[in-house]
């Protein structure tokens, strides 16, 4: 809880740039303490150590009842207690924020990376990797008047992309606004007011969501049966709203317990609107090149609440797989990806911020989101466990400062292998944290079992 706290108050003090730019907090404490490093990880280095706790310390001897004391003309004594101190495993909380014009998510990344005893190396694999890049997209030599011709096709589609995307981004912004007057949290947030509950704090939560490998595996099966190219960020984004869906429906029940069973759930959506912020540059920042902040957005169409969200054997439980929400996401997001919407709305944030007061700039930006309840961002981390000083980085995690207007922000994340997930929400949204994110791993556990499926039947089919 003490970590939820110091979370919390980094999350909602906001810094006084006229002083500084960023922070860092650091404490140290007993392995699994602060509840930063998951259970599974601790038990798992504990086990590797072979010190699943503490050696129980031996009784003194005693003679004739009385009983004898330790002493050592070389300093054993001290010596003992100092080993069996170090024997004992420590960790060490690394808190950091800054202003978001300083550094994005993938800035933040790439100076974390500088300060790993691995930071020549990921250099290294950087440079060679867009040297190898550069190679295959060198192909064979052309003349001048085919480059140069080459050069101006590129051209030409860039122009034209901008010109009828932007219109195009424009018009579905347009249309999400007019189809979406009100958020779905609207109706909670008034019962909260109406109810004297307090509509400040954040409901915080982490954890270890699946092994990488395994969710790629089961975007591709999935993906496969589809005929589509399901991402790992779609995947996630199908779970969130699953969670969303399913924390309406439990404020809903709570707001009208006496309600007709028929008639509950006609005011949950079916369909909700999602901001996914889109790195610039693809996520990657290169040797030598400034961090900063280029980070741009887009608003999408997902699916809200659908037949198979229904629970504990509830009307329609499961009559629908979570397979055709994943089907339906992945549509949205890949239109908006497509477009050059991340784009527009970065420019168009930079200028606001430089050249319209900010009050009239905050407004905006709240207006702009579509009355959006969710916001989910996805930050690739490295593959393999990194060490600053020889110390193991066990977990590496980020939370999402909720923008204006949005009441639950989730981030999704990769490091050494292992996706995991934080959530950042509004305490009148979402009163318990750790609740949210067990639907979200609930929704990925109905796709691994769909998933699981669909390959034994592939397996029969190639067999037959």
């Amino acid at each position: 809880q003490d970590l939820r706290n110091r979370l919390q108050h980094m999350l909602m003090l906001p810094l006084d740039v006229s002083d500084k730019l960023w922070e860092v907090k650091i404490s140290n404490g007993l392995l699994g303490t602060s509840g930063a490093i998951s259970r599974a990880k601790v038990d798992a280095i504990r086990k590797a150590n072979r010190i699943s706790s503490p050696p129980p310390q031996q009784p003194l001897p005693k003679v004739n009842g009385v009983t004898l004391s330790r002493t050592t003309t070389k300093g054993g004594l001290w010596r003992a207690a100092t080993q069996e101190a170090e024997s004992i495993p420590m960790e060490s909380v690394l808190l950091f924020r800054s202003h978001h014009a300083l550094a994005d998510g993938a800035s933040i990344m790439a100076a974390f990376s500088d300060l790993c005893d691995e930071a020549e190396e990921i250099r290294a694999e950087l440079e060679a990797k867009l040297k190898q890049w550069k190679r295959k997209g060198g192909g064979p030599k052309k003349s001048a008047l085919r480059r140069m011709l080459s050069r101006l096709l590129r051209l030409l589609k860039m122009c034209l992309w901008l010109s009828f995307g932007t219109l195009g981004a424009l018009v579905y912004q347009g249309y999400l606004q007019i189809t979406t007057p009100t958020n779905p949290f609207d109706a909670v947030r008034e019962d909260a007011e109406r109810k004297g509950l307090s509509l400040s704090g954040r409901s915080i939560s982490w954890c270890d969501a699946a092994p990488l490998e395994e969710v790629k595996r089961i975007a591709e099966i999935i993906g496969k049966s589809k005929g589509i190219a399901v991402t790992v960020n779609d995947l996630f984004v199908s779970c969130v709203t699953s969670a969303v869906a399913r924390q309406l429906t439990e404020h809903e029940e709570l707001m009208a317990p006496v309600v007709d069973a028929r008639k509950r759930n006609t005011n949950v959506p079916r369909s909700i609107n999602v901001v996914v912020p889109v790195h610039m540059r693809g996520g990657v920042i290169l040797p030598n090149e400034s961090v900063g902040n280029n980070i741009g957005a887009f608003v999408t169409r997902c699916p809200g609440e659908m037949k198979f969200d229904a629970v504990d054997g509830g009307a329609g439980a499961m009559s629908c797989p979570s397979s055709e929400r994943l089907h339906q996401v992945h549509k949205s997001l890949l239109y908006s990806k497509r477009s050059p919407a991340p784009f527009v709305s970065h420019h168009m944030a930079k200028f606001c911020s430089e050249y319209i007061p900010e009050e009239w700039a905050k407004s905006i930006f709240q207006r702009a989101n579509a009355n959006a309840c969710v916001a989910v961002s996805n930050t690739r981390g490295y593959d393999k466990k990194l060490h600053i000083r020889g110390m193991t980085v066990e977990s590496v995690a980020g939370f999402l400062p909720l923008p204006p207007g949005i009441p639950v922000g989730v981030v999704v994340q990769s490091y050494a292998g292992t996706m995991s997930l934080t959530l950042t929400a509004e305490k009148w949204a979402v009163p318990d944290a750790d609740k949210f994110l067990s639907w979200v791993v609930d929704e990925y556990q109905r796709l691994r079992v769909e998933a699981s499926q669909l390959e034994e039947k592939q397996t029969s089919a190639k067999l037959l």
